[in-house]
Protein backbone atom coordinates (compact mmCIF):
# COMPACT_ATOMS: atom_id res chain seq x y z
CA UNK A 1 0.00 0.00 0.00
CA UNK A 2 2.54 2.75 1.00
CA UNK A 3 4.31 1.44 -2.51
CA UNK A 4 1.12 2.61 -3.99
CA UNK A 5 0.98 6.19 -2.22
CA UNK A 6 4.61 7.09 -3.32
CA UNK A 7 4.00 5.93 -7.12
CA UNK A 8 0.89 8.04 -7.02
CA UNK A 9 2.92 11.15 -5.48
CA UNK A 10 5.81 10.98 -8.42
CA UNK A 11 3.11 10.66 -11.19
CA UNK A 12 0.34 13.42 -9.64
CA UNK A 13 2.16 16.24 -11.48
CA UNK A 14 2.21 14.14 -14.94
CA UNK A 15 -1.09 13.41 -14.51
CA UNK A 16 -2.38 16.79 -13.85
CA UNK A 17 0.24 17.93 -16.66
CA UNK A 18 -1.29 15.45 -19.33
CA UNK A 19 -4.77 16.48 -17.69
CA UNK A 20 -4.23 20.18 -18.54
CA UNK A 21 -3.24 19.31 -22.02
CA UNK A 22 -5.94 17.29 -22.74
CA UNK A 23 -8.42 20.10 -21.25
CA UNK A 24 -7.10 22.89 -23.26
CA UNK A 25 -7.21 20.80 -26.96
CA UNK A 26 -10.70 19.69 -26.11
CA UNK A 27 -12.12 23.61 -25.61
CA UNK A 28 -9.92 24.19 -28.78
CA UNK A 29 -12.17 21.67 -30.38
CA UNK A 30 -15.31 22.68 -28.70
CA UNK A 31 -14.38 26.57 -29.57
CA UNK A 32 -13.73 25.59 -33.57
CA UNK A 33 -17.34 23.73 -33.35
CA UNK A 34 -18.81 26.55 -31.52
CA UNK A 35 -20.04 24.69 -29.12
CA UNK A 36 -21.68 26.45 -26.00
CA UNK A 37 -19.73 24.83 -23.00
CA UNK A 38 -16.78 26.14 -24.91
CA UNK A 39 -18.32 30.08 -25.43
CA UNK A 40 -19.59 29.68 -21.48
CA UNK A 41 -16.15 28.82 -20.02
CA UNK A 42 -14.30 31.67 -22.11
CA UNK A 43 -16.71 34.12 -20.44
CA UNK A 44 -16.95 32.74 -17.40
CA UNK A 45 -13.29 32.84 -17.26
CA UNK A 46 -12.41 36.41 -18.66
CA UNK A 47 -15.03 37.62 -16.19
CA UNK A 48 -12.99 36.27 -13.30
CA UNK A 49 -9.34 37.43 -14.83
CA UNK A 50 -8.82 40.81 -14.77
CA UNK A 51 -7.88 42.97 -17.98
CA UNK A 52 -4.67 44.64 -17.96
CA UNK A 53 -5.16 46.85 -20.89
CA UNK A 54 -9.05 47.48 -19.61
CA UNK A 55 -8.93 51.08 -19.97
CA UNK A 56 -6.70 51.38 -23.39
CA UNK A 57 -9.09 48.96 -25.07
CA UNK A 58 -12.23 50.85 -23.89
CA UNK A 59 -11.05 53.99 -25.56
CA UNK A 60 -10.03 52.07 -28.69
CA UNK A 61 -13.68 51.07 -28.99
CA UNK A 62 -14.77 54.54 -28.12
CA UNK A 63 -12.80 55.96 -30.72
CA UNK A 64 -13.49 53.78 -33.78
CA UNK A 65 -16.80 54.41 -32.81
CA UNK A 66 -17.09 57.54 -33.37
CA UNK A 67 -15.08 57.08 -36.25
CA UNK A 68 -17.96 55.07 -37.50
CA UNK A 69 -20.55 57.66 -36.78
CA UNK A 70 -18.65 60.53 -38.71
CA UNK A 71 -17.97 58.38 -41.54
CA UNK A 72 -21.72 57.61 -41.92
CA UNK A 73 -22.96 60.89 -41.44
CA UNK A 74 -19.88 61.62 -43.61
CA UNK A 75 -21.82 59.33 -46.59
CA UNK A 76 -25.33 60.57 -46.51
CA UNK A 77 -25.90 63.05 -49.13
CA UNK A 78 -28.73 65.51 -48.46
CA UNK A 79 -31.55 65.49 -50.84
CA UNK A 80 -32.41 67.82 -53.45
Amino acid sequence: MDSLIVLWQILKPWVYFFGFIYFCIKMTTWAKNRKVGAIAFGLFFQMILPDPSAETTIKAVSERKQEMKKQQEGDKKPKE
